[in-house]
């Protein structure tokens, strides 16, 4: 059984109690509504038992009890501070249908710092275009889960999950990247380690402020893994100890990038092989793994079919997502900074909990003028026209989920799916996405050099959680020509703008143009 957080107990605590108000600690954040019966922090209420409600994180909670102060032993169980209590006045209901984890998953990460946000720039330019498949975010990391009855390490706990990963744990130069750090090699204190290593799962999804997807063995995969362990029961030990001791390419960083791109992956293998012929006396046996590469040798091993024939160094963590084998499903263990982990930290909640970003979204005042579309789902009927395409067809704005951000951008009405701007490119988004259909109390203002007028929309949000995205629009591909001769009027386009630019960004052609003077979608006077 497992407890809400006591910021969650807000609305739980006051509908419980029996016309109490709640205590200013449990309603210390007063966005923690809850969102059926219009519960409210200082609020009084009455409840029977039995009763449902939705509590601040969008789970279902049925009270079993009206005693308050057994309500306040379960927001101070909440905080780990009255351990072992037998009070259990709410229950979460669909506790069945929680994802329990299980050993040889993928485990897929999502972060920011400059380090990962150089490999979504790589995905993002040699992956995402060649993909037809959907995507929930651009992964930066990759693991995989292990348990003592596939990797049987004397360390290691019954019933425990833990992360094996290629990756860097510790601190250099006064740098603490992780402290997690691995159980199975000895870091001295103020070290670290670099490369394949064994780690608390639980504490590493605790740690960061990065993403934690779960991407699941599809029923049939996991049939083929359980026969090859029955075949031999030591397949990934065996695995284990041949790359126990090698090291993470941190200093050449070549064979990451090239993993990303058929072309470069060609070409750097052509310049090996030139090595090889002139330089042989040189040659040094391979003795570095980075992290997707390392799951993928393990995927490799087991036999499944994306690997069977690949080279296990050609993969990303982006591409291991899109691998047949996971059916394109993920549960995430930590989501936008709100951790979905369940005690003993075997399980991942069912129950979709609202993220700050969706929640920051949804209360926007155009939030109601999106049609949410499927993937490939293309414009809706009552799409409203926004901007020209270079070819007089019409453009309608679009929106995409992308991990945390809500990104803008356009579609044409011929197009299944949408194309936003990212990271300075125009990247086409294939898995879902929505359309703007209505513009009533808006209009379009002018501006320029970065200005943002006053009422302006909020209509996206960055990966950040913070940065506000509006939406602007304006020409983009447009050419003088020459005496007359190749003049081209260019598209009439959505873009965005925020507060932290100097011009609108408007996606052309791939690239993400920077357009100086533009329009500004605000609520009319």
């Amino acid at each position: 059984m497992r407890f809400l957080s006591s910021k969650a107990l807000c609305a739980v605590f006051l509908a419980a109690a029996s016309f109490v108000h709640a205590s200013p600690e449990a309603c210390a954040d007063p966005s923690l509504d809850a969102a059926a019966g219009g519960v409210k922090c200082n609020q009084k209420v009455d409840l029977k038992i039995g009763q449902v409600v939705v509590d601040a994180y969008g789970n279902a909670v049925e009270f079993a009890t009206t005693n308050v102060e057994h309500l306040k032993d379960t927001i101070q169980l909440a905080k780990g501070r009255i351990p072992g209590t037998e009070h259990n006045p709410v229950r979460r209901l669909n506790e069945d249908d929680d994802y329990v984890l299980k050993p040889l998953d993928a485990v897929l990460f999502a972060g920011s710092d400059p380090v990962a946000n150089f490999i979504k720039r790589i995905e993002l330019h040699e992956v995402v275009p060649r993909l037809g498949t959907p995507f929930h975010e651009l992964w930066t990391h990759a693991g995989i889960l292990v348990d003592k009855t596939v990797l049987p390490l004397d360390f290691m706990e019954d019933g425990k999950m833990y992360l094996y990963e290629s990756v860097f744990s510790g601190e250099v130069a006064g740098y603490v990247y992780s402290k997690v750090l691995p159980l199975d090699h000895k870091v001295e204190d103020g070290g670290f380690h670099l490369g394949p290593q064994i780690r608390d799962f639980a504490a590493v999804v605790a740690e960061g402020d990065s993403d934690v997807g779960i991407a699941p063995l599809s029923p049939e995969q996991r049939e083929i893994l359980m026969a090859k362990l029955k075949e031999n029961p030591n397949l990934i030990l065996d695995v284990y100890n041949k790359y126990h001791d090698f090291g993470y390419p941190i200093t050449n960083i070549l064979p990451v990038i090239a993993s990303a791109s058929q072309k470069l992956y060609k070409d750097l293998q052509y310049v090996g092989s030139l090595t090889k012929e002139y330089f042989p006396t040189h040659i040094e046996e391979k003795t570095a793994v980075f992290c997707s590469e390392l799951v993928s040798i393990i995927y490799k091993t087991i036999g499944f079919k994306t690997w069977a024939d690949a080279s296990p160094d050609t993969f990303t963590p982006l591409a291991v997502e899109v691998a047949p084998e996971f059916q394109n499903v993920i549960y995430y263990a930590k989501e936008d900074g709100v951790q979905h982990l369940l005690e003993p930290h075997t399980k991942i909640t069912s129950q979709k909990r609202t993220t700050k970003a969706e929640r920051s979204v949804a209360a926007y005042d155009a939030h109601t003028s999106w049609a949410k579309m499927e993937p490939l789902g293309g414009v809706p009927s009552n799409a409203v026209q926004v901007g020209t395409d270079v070819d007089g067809k019409p453009l309608y704005a679009a929106r995409a989920k992308i991990g945390k951000g809500y990104y803008l951008g356009k579609i044409r009405g011929d197009s299944a799916y949408p194309y936003v701007t990212y990271f300075e490119r125009e990247i086409p988004v294939n898995f879902g996405h929505e359309v703007l259909t209505s513009l009533d109390g808006f209009e379009f203002v002018d501006a320029k050099n970065g200005d943002i007028p006053e009422g302006a929309v909020p209509m996206g949000l960055d990966d950040d959680g913070v940065t506000v995205l509006y939406m602007a629009r304006g020409t983009v591909g447009a050419k003088r020509g020459f005496l007359g001769f190749g003049a081209e009027k260019g598209a009439f386009a959505p873009g965005m703008i925020h507060s932290n630019l100097t011009s609108a960004k408007i996606g052309f052609d791939k690239d993400e143009v920077e357009v100086y003077n533009y329009q500004v979608l605000v609520r009319k006077a």
